[in-house]
Formats: C-alpha cells, structure tokens, sequence
C-alpha cells in the first residue's frame, strides 16, 4: 500500500476515537481502556506514517540520483519551462510533472531501504532499554513504529532459511576455511539477513 494510502487508512481509524475522547471530556467521563490502547495506538501509527512520508519528500528534495533513477524507469516525466534566475535574466528549467505525493508514493525500496535498516537497529536497541526501565508507554510505542518498519521492508531470512540454503548449496559441508566467501554468497542470496546470525549458522554448520 501507497504511504498516502497509508496515512488516509491511519487517519480514518484514528480520527472516531480521537472524536470520542473530546466528546467524553465534555461529558466528565473516560474513555474505556480499550479506547485508551487504540488511541494511543492509531495516534502512534498515524503519526509515524507522517514521519516517513517526510522522510520521503526530503529524499525527492535533495537527491538527484532518486529523480534520474524515476525518470530512467519511465515513472516520472519533465517538462521544460521558461523562468527567470536571481539576475532576472529567462532561463529554462525542467520541472517534474507528478506532485509531491505521487512522488512519494513511487518511492523505490533501494532507496530507503538501508536508511530504515538504520532505523530497525535502533528501535531494537530502545526496545530494549525501556524494557530494562519498565517504560510500557514508550515500549509499545518503540514495538509499533518497528512493525511499520518493518512492513516496508524485504522479509528477513530466518535462521533456517539459511540453513536450508546451506543444506542445498553444500550438502556434503564445507571447510571452515570457507566460511568468509560463503558468508558473503549468503548475503548476496536474500535480499534481507542479519549477518551475526549468518555467521552464527555458517560457523555451527562447519562444525558438523
């Protein structure tokens, strides 16, 4: 789904119950605590979608090679127009057809891709650290931003995905020695996977 699909989606499940929350205030009453949970969750969602979608047009700002990259693909054209530069003087400009959002909804994954890999790593790290503070608010939060994450991204190769691609490509094993080379096909095999627990696999399955 498109990030403006995504945020309409987000907008419409948040917006009854943020409707709701005014009208018990008014009223001198609370919300159920299962309104409360989905408040804070579509609120949450809703608003992390916005974030990547800032993400994006900050991307179709500032890097050219995304634009050529489109263009190339045939996904967005430019037409030539006449404008004035800072000295008055008429030059010609190439402006890109699509808006905004039809841009950002044809954003390619090899372009955000190793930015939200950054991004996974350090949601797994707060996840972390605020289940060691016991901080449930900013936990939930941190696990419902990393699912967003994570739904953008390629599946992650499991431990026995590699497994079952050393099992089919080495079935009579292979010297430790190896393993650098391996590990490197390995990686160039998923378009997704943790490389400790690459080596993790590579190394236990050499031992055999």
């Amino acid at each position: 789904m498109k990030i403006n699909e995504l945020i309409k989606k987000a907008n419409e499940d948040y917006m009854p119950l943020k409707k709701e929350e005014f009208k018990a205030k008014k009223e001198g009453r609370e919300l159920t605590q299962e309104q409360k949970e989905n408040l804070f969750k579509f609120d949450t969602v809703l608003n992390f979608y916005k974030i990547i979608k800032g993400i994006f047009v900050e991307e179709f700002t500032k890097n050219e090679g995304l634009i050529g990259y489109l263009v190339g693909e045939k996904k967005i054209t430019m037409h030539q127009e006449k404008a004035k530069d800072a000295n008055n003087k008429e030059v010609t400009v190439s402006v890109i057809d699509q808006s905004m959002d039809e841009r950002v909804d044809m954003m390619p994954e090899k372009f955000y891709q190793p930015l939200f890999e950054e991004m996974i790593k350090g949601h797994k790290k707060n996840i972390e650290a605020f289940k060691q503070r016991n901080d449930i608010n900013s936990l939930n939060k941190e696990q419902i931003e990393l699912e967003i994450l994570e739904s953008f991204m390629p599946k992650e190769a499991t431990r026995e995905d590699i497994e079952a691609w050393l099992n089919n490509n080495y079935p009579n094993g292979f010297d430790v020695k190896q393993s650098g080379p391996i590990i490197g096909k390995i990686k160039a095999s998923f378009k997704r996977a943790d490389g400790r627990l690459i080596s993790e696999v590579v190394r236990n399955f050499a031992n055999k």
